[in-house]
């Protein structure tokens, strides 16, 4: 999809991690209302994509990370530049929920005129729906900025296979689904910006909730995705590994030829950055490095953090097929110690 500048690929963000409409039958407000407030929340990013100067007072060319990990791309003003629309459009989000609270909230003229857009002239006459999910318990602003009207429901599962395509999601969702797996949605990740994610996690790992994403203190096998606006692809799903790549190393010859090919492929070479053994005062420990030896060849795979690695923009049959190989795998460890 092509934007006219960078503030409207941020804005569509929101657009593209909307989910479809789920009203909370039984509810103090009416699914009308409920309907009534969320086609108010569409509206405002519909407004908001189409005049980003709306919201921000000066607009930048298009631009985009090659990755999630802003590395090497030279373009520290893009960051910059990045952060004063997200933070301009979170501001508007955070003083809406406020004031559905009834906090005594001080609009700027920005904000005024795009709630004046919005049909809102009277702060103290707001829609029903939009003081219930301000203020119902456990209210949260992310639950508020994307409708999440219903707590028993995984929103963000139609969103992702919706953005992943819809088949082939469908089958990597219905084979976790056959297996126990669990969805959640995840309201925000560490390292990230996202604020609507989605993780799929095997309970029989533990009865921990996940926290979110692929790469850091990961406890559970399943999967993890997200959408990072400020990047060229911005939706990522990630394998999750528990505990690292270690233990699965140590039984790679219990791998089938399958899950063999894709560790291989898949996991990290070491490249002696020796991030592994800073904290070696001695001098004498080992790189963590694991020596691997498959089809005459000898593999040097780091142990750490695979999540980096295990990472993908798009997905088709055949990694689906690699991914549940390889969760299938790693679940014949689920009531091992692996930590």
């Amino acid at each position: 999809m092509g934007y006219a500048n960078l503030e409207q690929r941020m804005v569509n963000a929101y657009l593209a991690v909307f989910p479809e409409f789920v009203p909370e039958k039984g509810a103090e407000v009416s699914i009308s209302e409920q309907k009534a407030f969320y086609d108010l929340m569409k509206k405002l990013y519909q407004l908001l994509f189409h005049d980003p100067s709306l919201i921000v007072s000066t607009l930048h060319e298009d631009d985009a990370f090659p990755s999630r990990y802003k590395k090497g791309y030279g373009k520290p003003e893009l960051e910059t530049n990045v952060l004063k629309i997200k933070n301009a459009i979170e501001k508007l989000l955070q003083n809406m929920f406020q004031i559905g609270q009834g906090a005594d909230v001080k609009l700027n003229k920005r904000q005024l005129k795009i709630l004046s857009a919005l049909g809102i002239e009277d702060l103290k006459k707001l829609p029903a729906a939009w003081v219930w999910m301000s203020s119902r318990p456990d209210a949260t602003q992310t639950a508020f900025t994307y409708c999440l009207f219903r707590r028993d429901y995984v929103y963000s599962v139609d969103v992702y296979a919706r953005l992943l395509g819809e088949k082939v999601f469908r089958r990597l969702e219905s084979w976790m689904v056959s297996n126990g797996y669990r969805p959640y949605d995840i309201y925000d990740i560490t390292a990230s910006n996202c604020k609507l994610a989605l993780t799929y996690a095997n309970p029989m790992w533990g009865n921990e909730q996940p926290n979110g994403g692929n790469e850091y203190k990961i406890k559970h096998t399943g999967i993890s995705v997200q959408y990072d606006a400020y990047v060229r692809n911005p939706t990522a799903l990630g394998l999750c590994i528990p505990y690292g790549m270690k233990n699965f190393l140590e039984n790679f010859d219990s791998m089938n030829q399958k899950v063999k090919d894709f560790v291989t492929e898949r996991t990290k070479r070491c490249d002696g950055c020796r991030y592994c053994i800073q904290t070696d005062k001695t001098g004498v420990r080992p790189l963590a490095c694991m020596s691997i030896t498959y089809k005459q060849a000898e593999y040097k795979l780091c142990p750490y953090f695979p999540g980096y690695n295990y990472s993908w923009t798009s997905i088709d049959d055949s990694l689906v097929d690699n991914i549940i190989e390889m969760l299938t795998f790693m679940d014949t460890f689920a009531n091992s110690t692996v930590q």
